[in-house]
């Protein structure tokens, strides 16, 4: 609690520098939030390339919007909705676009089956990518990125029953699909 606090008090502090026009405030936000706003991006969209598109789409909403922040503590998950956002815009246009370009995303998302022969995390990280869009972000924002119920409901625009029931339902099928692999081979 205390933790989370501190934390708070810190995004506020460094959105109301954002907002101030401090010069090194931005580059302060982006040393912070750089990494786990590009991993939750390459999750969402699949691939890392597509990833940093979105970023910096993200960096330019955040320098034309972060005046217009309302609550400055809540600076974490509102950099997590505007990447929410973009990432998912970039997704519909991309299917609008051209169904060949989202196949190759569902290539993207339907990565090989985990192995046990590698790191623990490459297996979570692998299983996780196999995940339908809706679970993997619950999963990567509450257990990966710290976000509460509440923020995450904020962030993909849901009840918090909802986001509780993904949380679930992902937990579920990420435990079916590393069970469902033995040292790199499907049991069947």
């Amino acid at each position: 609690m205390v933790n989370e606090c501190k934390e708070r008090v810190q995004f506020e502090w460094l959105a109301l520098r954002c907002q101030t026009s401090d010069p090194a405030a931005f580059a302060d936000l982006i040393a912070v939030m750089e990494r786990p706003l590009l991993y939750y991006a390459t999750s969402l969209i699949g691939n890392q390339d597509a990833a940093l598109d979105v970023l910096q789409d993200v960096w330019l909403k955040v320098v034309r919007g972060i005046r217009r922040l309302k609550d400055p503590g809540s600076l974490k998950p509102w950099l997590y909705a505007i990447t929410h956002g973009v990432a998912v815009d970039r997704i519909r246009r991309d299917y609008k676009r051209d169904k060949t370009e989202q196949a190759k995303l569902d290539d993207a998302f339907n990565i090989d089956e985990p192995s046990f022969n590698e790191e623990d995390a490459t297996a979570i990280r692998d299983a996780l990518s196999r995940l339908g869009v809706k679970h993997r972000e619950v999963l990567v924002l509450h257990f990966l990125q710290d976000l509460s119920i509440m923020e995450i409901a904020n962030v993909v625009g849901c009840s918090e029953g909802t986001v509780k029931s993904r949380i679930h339902y992902a937990k579920r099928q990420l435990k079916q699909i590393l069970e469902g692999v033995k040292y790199g081979t499907a049991i069947e």
